[in-house]
């Protein structure tokens, strides 16, 4: 048969579909990165924007893996994309961690302790947070399909 596709294609085909989404979606995710670095630039006097950007994609990741794949009738790829990709690339540990050390080399003990803190604390609270939003818009929407 001429257009016959055997399951190694069509499991090539789904894994490109898969790093296509990934890619694409890591673009806009360093983009805003990139975006919001630029309003709040990072220097040796303000780290804060790291934490920001890591707390709000906390609170992204978690409205996606909680609502957006729920509820939304998008595929797959989409969902890898928007997780792995955009919040994946939005985000960022090693600038993080970067940051950490610049502050202990500085003997800033007191501001990293700080920084650290604020960091678990706010994501964790970001992503509960990221829950309850996706908790609340799911039974919005269920109790919008009962009437």
């Amino acid at each position: 048969m001429l257009f016959a596709i055997n399951s190694y294609q069509m499991k090539e085909r789904w894994l490109v579909k898969r790093y296509l989404a990934v890619a694409g979606f890591a673009f806009l995710g360093g983009a805003s990165r990139e975006g919001v670095e630029l309003l709040w630039p990072v220097s040796d006097h303000w780290l804060w924007t790291t934490m920001l950007i890591n707390i709000i994609g906390a609170f992204l990741l978690t409205l996606v893996n909680f609502w957006a794949a729920e509820r939304l009738p998008l595929p797959s790829e989409v969902i890898l994309g928007l997780g792995t990709g955009f919040v994946g690339a939005f985000t960022t540990f090693s600038s993080f961690s970067l940051e950490m050390v610049k502050l202990l080399l500085r003997h800033f003990i007191g501001s990293a302790m700080l920084y650290v803190t604020l960091s678990l604390v706010g994501g964790l609270c970001a992503a509960f947070a990221g829950q309850m939003l996706a908790k609340w818009l799911m039974a919005r929407a269920q109790r919008g399909g009962e009437r």
